[in-house]
């Protein structure tokens, strides 16, 4: 499974292994398989291999001449999980996996799950939970120096590598606490000056990109470039792109800050050279960014027009696919400025006093429209918690959860008979669950009611206040809530899977518009189901 080797030879033994009658090794090939073809973005058909494994796993005895291999099925499980994004199945994959060695008492296998352990903790945002596990990990490799033998100081390796991680992550979020940023450096420079560990030069260019991230966060731009520069020439020569690229951009946002704007603009062209087809990424999109900003101080009008326009061109695609990540990693309240002070740019050459009016106006109407989306968010975060505290509070009550649909509205006044035919309409189609069909439109539900798409928006909009859409979204998000709130086994379905259910094919596009209307996400929302039940 050695990327450096390849995984055909792999998928070629795993596949004949499928043919054994020792389950233990057919249950272990089917989540081999499943993990290798995740890893490498190949098609995989999910629920053969889900319903492949939940037949065999079972089957598999929990006998003392098996808990390695179950140790190895289980982290196999968690990481495929932990790629799809399945954060809280890979993290009960790798706890049984935990079990299983320590039932084995096999210390290389628990301190290396207890190291998966805390990358979970660190993806859920639980970084106490991720700094205990990964701390409690390196007494542990410490205590069983012996045991580990060859593989004492690898260990040791990624366990410090790790908890720099985490403290950079906490210094990160609070910035201003310098202790996070210390630790962090302590872990990361003890790597590099103990003579004991002999590290492969990828293993070193990792220190050197984590250390030049720290700095970056420091502000101390000059020393995150000098790592980032070792970084770079050791992420080459292991031909690692994924690094190269990250560390490209980082090295250009440093030079950027520093005001070396020749150097910024060479590795932020570096960037290109390596991700030419990456569209939806935050690195990508904003190396469009800087570099329109960069020719615009150097007042290379052209250029900056130019990545000015293919910046735009890039949200506009992370807007129609939903991108979060781009969306939240670019300041949208400043895009239409960013063409206003090219326009200024040209105009200064002939009048200064008016550019230096407009930027001053830009800059103002900018602070607004932030303040504006500000007091927006706080009000909408208000509004969300006090409607899941609603929702909550009925779930406990055991009620079922109906806010606007019209089978719960009582005394509605109807105007005449079309609007009274239409409203038995919407009932049968609440009764019946045809909301929760794929193919439930505005154009299908008319068509079924025996009106036109514009009576029946208009009467929606009249009696609910609400779009087709948005009825559409409460109706299949209460359902859900209900579903989740009474049965069990739902609530350990995955989010994909949760969604289905409701008529959302796409998964991010539920988890949206589940946290639009309850304040939490599909998983939050289970985990205090499960606290209160």
């Amino acid at each position: 499974m050695n990327r450096t080797i390849g995984i055909d030879s792999s998928l070629y033994y795993m596949n004949e292994m499928l043919s054994t009658d020792n389950v233990s090794y057919k249950t272990f090939a089917y989540a081999a398989i499943e993990y290798l073809k995740t890893r490498e973005k190949q098609a995989v058909d999910i629920q053969f291999y889900k319903d492949s494994i939940n037949k065999y796993l079972p089957k598999v005895l929990k006998t003392k001449k098996n808990y390695t291999i179950l140790f190895d099925i289980h982290i196999l499980l968690g990481n495929t999980n932990k790629r799809r994004g399945l954060i809280k199945p890979a993290l009960e994959n790798y706890i049984k996996a935990e079990n299983y060695a320590r039932s084995a008492n096999d210390i290389e296998r628990i301190i290396k799950i207890k190291g998966n352990v805390a990358l979970i903790y660190q993806n859920m945002e639980e970084l106490s939970k991720a700094l205990n596990e990964a701390k409690n990990t390196l007494k542990l490799i410490e205590n069983n120096k012996d045991a580990l033998a060859d593989k004492y100081q690898l260990r040791k390796y990624k366990t410090r590598l790790n908890l720099g991680a985490i403290y950079t992550t906490l210094y990160r979020d609070s910035i201003t606490n310098n202790e996070y940023a210390d630790s962090a450096l302590f872990h990361y420079n003890s790597l590099l000056k103990n003579k004991y560990y002999k590290l492969s030069s990828y293993r070193y260019a990792r220190i050197n990109y984590n250390l030049g991230t720290i700095y970056t966060l420091k502000k101390e731009y000059s020393k995150a470039n000098h790592f980032l520069e070792k970084s770079i020439k050791l992420f080459k020569k292991n031909n690692s792109f994924s690094f190269l690229y990250k560390s490209h951009f980082n090295n250009g946002y440093n030079y950027y800050m520093a005001n070396n704007l020749e150097k910024a603009k060479k590795s932020f062209f570096s960037v290109f050279q390596i991700k030419k087809d990456t569209l939806l990424d935050s690195k990508y999109v904003n190396t469009h960014k800087y570099l329109f900003q960069i020719y615009l101080k150097q007042k290379n009008n052209d250029s900056a027009s130019y990545y000015s326009n293919r910046y735009h061109k890039l949200l506009n695609l992370a807007s129609i696919k939903e991108n979060k990540q781009i969306i939240g990693a670019v300041k949208l309240d400043a895009e239409n400025n960013y063409n206003k002070k090219i326009d200024t740019l040209t105009k200064s050459i002939i009048k200064k006093n008016y550019y230096y009016t407009a930027i001053i106006i830009g800059l103002i109407l900018i602070l607004l429209v932030s303040i504006y989306l500000i007091v927006k968010n706080i009000k909408e975060k208000k509004e969300a918690k006090k409607r899941l505290s609603e929702l909550l509070l009925k779930v406990s009550k055991k009620e079922k959860v109906k806010d606007k649909n019209f089978s719960s509205s009582k005394n509605l006044n109807i105007k005449d008979e079309q609007h009274q035919q239409i409203i038995n309409g919407l009932l049968k189609i609440e009764e019946k669950l045809y909301f929760l069909k794929e193919e439930f439109n505005l154009y299908n539900a008319a068509k079924k009611i025996g009106t036109n798409t514009t009576y029946l928006s208009k009467v929606i909009r009249e009696y609910k206040k609400m779009s087709f859409s948005e009825y559409t979204n409460e109706l299949r998000i209460n359902y859900i809530v209900n579903t989740m709130s009474n049965d069990k086994k739902v609530r350990a379905y995955t989010t994909q899977a949760i969604g289905e259910i409701g008529g959302y094919k796409n998964a991010k596009s539920f988890t949206r518009i589940f946290k639009n209307y309850t304040g939490i996400t599909p998983y939050q929302f289970i985990e205090k189901i499960d606290k209160e039940s």
